[in-house]
């Protein structure tokens, strides 16, 4: 909370191209969420150098009304909504994220989280990890999205970013790590 006692949610994102050969349970995904939870940075520089990590890009993001409202029913009780983040969705759409927003412009991927967790202090980790194998392109968008299911479009979509054309070959694994600090 602020000094007046406002209450608000800050939404970073950090998005890495990975080699290929990079899987969910290799331990440099460790090394680099470590890395982003204690602020390392050399440890980034230094994966980078190594060719470990071969595209990093960190932004802040937005928190849609339909998000806050989870967070909002949930505190008054209303269980209609688990507020578990567990998709992360891709699209390629390149319309400006808005408020209003109920799901991406144009969602063409979507995954379970890889991992999640809060550090006690109001800040919460969702990382999101997409394997080689997975999907391939050039996406525009990236959402979070409360209780969705495997299809497109379903749950309430938490948060929102234009990503600036994250790009993701067959050679290539993508990690989306997103800290979400309540203040």
């Amino acid at each position: 909370m602020n000094d007046q006692g406002e209450l608000s949610i800050k939404a970073n994102f950090e998005f890495f191209n990975l080699r290929g050969d990079i899987d969910e349970k290799h331990p440099v995904v460790d090394v680099i969420r470590r890395a982003i939870r204690t602020g390392q940075r050399e440890t980034l520089r230094g994966l980078e150098e190594l060719g470990v990590i071969e595209r990093h890009h960190a932004a802040h993001n937005l928190i849609t009304t339909v998000g806050r409202n989870v967070l909002a029913r949930l505190l008054a009780g209303d269980a209609t909504y688990s507020g578990q983040v567990n998709y992360g969705a891709l699209g390629s759409s390149s319309t400006t994220p808005s408020n209003t927003d109920t799901q991406l412009g144009t969602e063409v991927y979507r995954k379970l989280f890889a991992s999640h967790t809060t550090d006690g202090n109001n800040v919460v980790y969702i990382d999101f990890f997409y394997a080689a194998t997975d999907t391939n392109g050039t996406y525009q968008e990236f959402g979070n999205v409360i209780d969705g299911t495997a299809s497109a479009n379903t749950g309430q979509l938490f948060s929102h970013i234009l990503t600036g054309g994250w790009t993701k070959t067959s050679l290539q694994s993508l990690f989306v790590s997103c800290q979400y600090t309540i203040a």
